[in-house]
């Protein structure tokens, strides 16, 4: 599900920003390109230090809507390119992606496995 344009946008440093929806509305979260690991080719692994509110909306039913994107990579319109990914997420606090994630940043909390299911090209 990921093409070539994706992975080279999480090499280039940046914001990746999501949205979650909650009983007091849109819940806005963000964390860096660099942070992110691609597990499969439709799940990102993503470090959760704080990410608190966005865990208890996940756990509730919400979905996910992230924003990636860098101007380094070539999109539909020259320099910077961009992308919508749309799906569900779930914490882990243990396991092998949560131990993969420890050993990169001492920080975390738990592990974000985004299993995206709708990708759009925004720019």
């Amino acid at each position: 599900m990921f093409n070539e344009k994706i992975i080279e946008i999480l090499k280039h440093e940046g914001p990746a920003s999501f949205a979650t929806l909650g009983s007091d509305g849109i819940h806005l979260a963000a964390t860096w390109n660099s942070y992110i690991e691609v597990l499969h080719p439709d799940t990102l692994l993503i470090p959760a230090g704080y990410l608190n509110q966005t865990q208890r909306n996940v756990e509730a039913g919400s979905e996910v809507q992230m924003i990636i994107g860098s101007k380094n990579v070539i999109g539909t319109q020259g320099n910077g390119s961009g992308f919508l990914l749309k799906g569900k997420a779930k914490f882990e606090q243990s396991g092998p992606n949560f131990e993969k994630l420890k050993s990169r940043f001492n920080w975390l909390r738990a592990a974000m496995v985004f299993n995206v299911k709708e990708v759009k090209e925004l720019i």
